[in-house]
């Protein structure tokens, strides 16, 4: 996770669907904690307390909670506070996960690290990857409109440290990514208006949301509803082994 607002949080937590998550570019884990800890306040958890006397156990928690990072620092930190099922070292545009391994990723304030062409190559590997949904946010303003840069002052370090130095280059925005980009890539910006009486109201607040003076970041969700077609099997895969295909952290 990088610098979303707080405020971002329901908004993110209330477009998950299915019960296995991958979250890329998890950071400390803050959505890992969330998901965990905060399940009901899923569209997929909150069943539970409708009927919370015939509520499925199973479904405390998420069925399978996958995260990983390009930070080393920031995998380890995860893996030592046991926040998810499976935890890694990998890029975003790399993934070696098979199709359909998970129901929703998350991709919180990340795109916008990566190069231009990277970014459209992590996309085109959520797709592969994810059965029901993709949620991503970015900011509006990633780089400077006149340099092409991020020109953020607290990235101007001066140092050998290679964990700084590390830091600063994942930290370091390389391109911006435009509303309309990913609506041409088929994802509904913002949140989902819905039919009804409450229509006008949500559209109201979408549009504040989209528009206006604190609308820093893009919500984008791009839903696919795949059906499960593994070949030789009505499961999804098992999780993955600690050694299968990511480099070790430890």
């Amino acid at each position: 996770m990088g610098t979303s607002p707080l405020d971002f949080i329901p908004r993110i937590m209330n477009e998950i669907q299915g019960r296995r998550i991958l979250d890329v570019g998890c950071g400390a884990g803050v959505y890992g904690y969330l998901l965990r800890n905060k399940w009901q306040d899923t569209p997929p958890g909150s069943i539970q307390f409708r009927d919370f006397g015939n509520r499925d156990v199973s479904n405390d928690q998420p069925e399978l909670l996958v995260g990983i990072d390009i930070q080393a620092e920031n995998v380890r930190r995860c893996h030592k506070h046991d926040i998810y099922d499976f935890i890694a070292l990998a890029r975003a545009e790399q993934l070696p996960f098979p199709e359909n391994y998970v129901d929703t990723i998350l991709c919180v304030e990340v795109l916008e690290h990566l190069f231009k062409d990277d970014a459209v190559r992590a996309l085109k590997q959520f797709e592969r990857i994810a059965r029901q949904r993709i949620v991503v946010t970015v900011p509006k303003m990633a780089v400077d409109r006149i340099t092409g840069q991020d020109e953020r002052a607290f990235l101007r370090v001066e140092t050998s440290d290679p964990d700084v130095c590390q830091w600063v280059q994942a930290e370091t925005h390389k391109c911006s990514i435009r509303a309309s980009e990913l609506a041409r890539l088929g994802f509904r910006i913002g949140r989902r208006v819905g039919q009804g009486w409450r229509a006008p109201f949500r559209l109201a607040l979408k549009l504040w949301e989209n528009h206006g003076p604190r609308s820093g970041q893009i919500l984008a969700v791009k839903d696919l509803n795949k059906q499960n077609n593994l070949p030789g099997t009505s499961r999804l895969p098992e999780p993955l082994k600690w050694t299968d295909g990511f480099p070790d952290y430890r």
